[in-house]
């Protein structure tokens, strides 16, 4: 248990910088007597035992101090966005939703969901050290990245040492790093294992919820960061001289693709050691590959035991045939909670399915080649294709259409719309209706079929095209027919 661990680095060095938020530092001795005077709150308003509490603070550190002085008394936590969300959890064993923005209506929020609304402050508490025989709670994570819908992710403590162990390992996370989270949110997957993570090896983990993004990397001693696309692009814009170039620094982009002129700009700008990092918040991180050559932006190395690429019946596929990536859950997540049907159809055999369809290399690293599953993902931009599908068929006047994401084969990744017409479509037409559906993606690449695979009921088999696409761009001298 993470609470365990930091008390335990507060004892073996007190003086040691466990966290930095907005600029101030806390040590690891005042972040365990921050979580200590937290518990002995809590109890003291009889929230300790089973059950689940909504954490709803907006200053990432004391969500921390809040989330594992809760854990520690055997509570499991979550943390949401918004007042909405907590009404939709549907969580049958919610205890409470503690300290609340202001700009929520939390009375209202609570009356609907039947728990008291508290207080996460610990005003003059009392220090309440760990005691032994206490069940930690575990915490969970919302992911929409596989299914389009929000699933909730268990992270147990049953399993937790282990798997960070695995995750240190992936990422080169030691005592003596410095991380940076930025203001990633607990809900989400590196909002919540990197700072768990860098704690359990006694690390530093920097927050910062200000902006510009710039203010983030001003410490010379960072040793790693991760950034999505959207936020590597803000970091890009800001001017030369906006903050200082690092020689050591590891910065790990996930959630989507860089381009090469970002690839070069990264370098030149923010660090040479700039990793492609691919992940899902119900996994162990699935690889991460560090970018020296064009050939890593696109050919991934998997972490260690981690992946398998088979075929429809779950049977590994031959070096170079494109199969379904799936992922080991020894040590992680079992499936998703409260949702039996979402785990039978992402969980299966002691594998996680992310829904990508990928090809491995003679030499064991591997690419994805699109996705099985109907959710579009561009650069962590992630659509559901289906209304727009349904827009596109009716303003072109064809008979169907598929949009799907992949890369190519320059590791570039975007958008297709795959259009079954047995007539030529004036290309002319074509333009402003792509531009007026799909506007938000720059650079979507149109196929033209004769007929799209589809099954008896007549829905068409996104796997089979995503497969036929994959297989047209590895062989580039294909035409499409």
């Amino acid at each position: 248990m993470i609470t365990s661990a930091i008390f335990a680095w507060a004892e073996s060095q007190p003086d040691k910088a466990a966290l930095e938020h907005n600029g101030e530092v806390w040590s690891y001795a005042a972040f365990a007597e921050a979580i200590a005077r937290s518990r002995s709150h809590f109890r003291g308003l009889r929230l300790e035992g089973e059950g689940v509490v909504v954490v709803a603070v907006e200053q990432l550190r004391d969500w921390w101090v809040a989330s594992l002085a809760l854990r520690s008394l055997g509570l499991t936590t979550i943390a949401v966005r918004e007042a909405v969300e907590v009404a939709d959890l549907g969580l049958p064993d919610l205890r409470a939703v503690v300290g609340a923005p202001s700009s929520w209506n939390v009375a209202e929020v609570c009356r609907r969901v039947g728990v008291p609304a508290l207080e996460a402050g610990t005003g003059d508490a009392p220090a309440l050290p760990l005691e032994a025989g206490v069940q930690p709670g575990g915490h969970i994570l919302r992911t929409s990245g596989t299914t389009g819908a929000f699933k909730m992710v268990l992270m147990d403590p049953a399993f937790e040492p282990a798997y960070f162990r695995r995750r240190l390992r992936s990422n080169g996370i030691r005592r003596e790093s410095v991380v940076s989270v930025l203001d990633f949110g607990p809900w989400t997957g590196v909002g919540y294992k990197s700072p768990v993570g860098t704690w359990s090896a006694g690390g530093t983990v920097v927050f910062s919820q200000a902006r510009p993004i710039r203010q983030a990397f001003q410490r010379s001693d960072l040793t790693h960061a991760t950034l999505v696309p959207s936020l590597l692009a803000e970091l890009l814009a800001e001017p030369a001289g906006a903050f200082p170039r690092s020689q050591t620094m590891q910065l790990g982009v996930t959630g989507g693709t860089m381009t090469q002129s970002q690839i070069d700009e990264v370098k030149a700008r923010i660090t040479p050691v700039l990793v492609n990092g691919l992940g899902a918040t119900e996994s162990h991180p699935i690889a991460v590959t560090r970018i020296e050559t064009p050939d890593d932006h696109r050919w991934h190395t998997p972490c260690e035991g981690v992946i398998e690429i088979v075929d429809d019946a779950g049977r590994p596929v031959p070096t170079g045939q494109i199969g379904r990536l799936r992922i080991d859950t020894a040590d992680g997540p079992k499936g998703y909670l409260n949702d039996p049907g979402a785990t039978r159809a992402f969980f299966k055999d002691g594998f996680f399915y992310p829904g990508d369809l990928a090809v491995m290399r003679e030499d064991g690293r591997f690419a994805l080649m699109g996705r099985v599953t109907d959710v579009i993902n561009v650069k962590g931009h992630k659509i559901t294709p289906a209304p727009i599908e349904d827009r596109l068929r009716e303003a072109l006047g064809v008979s169907g259409v598929c949009l799907l994401s992949m890369q190519d084969t320059a590791g570039e990744e975007g958008l297709h719309a795959v259009i079954e017409t047995q007539q030529p479509l004036d290309t002319a037409a074509l333009a402003p209706v792509l531009q007026r559906e799909i506007g938000g993606f720059a650079g979507v690449r149109v196929h033209f079929v004769s007929a799209l695979p589809r099954n008896e009921a007549g829905k068409v088999l996104r796997q089979a095209v995503a497969a036929d696409l994959a297989r047209w761009q590895l062989a580039p001298q294909a035409t499409v027919q």
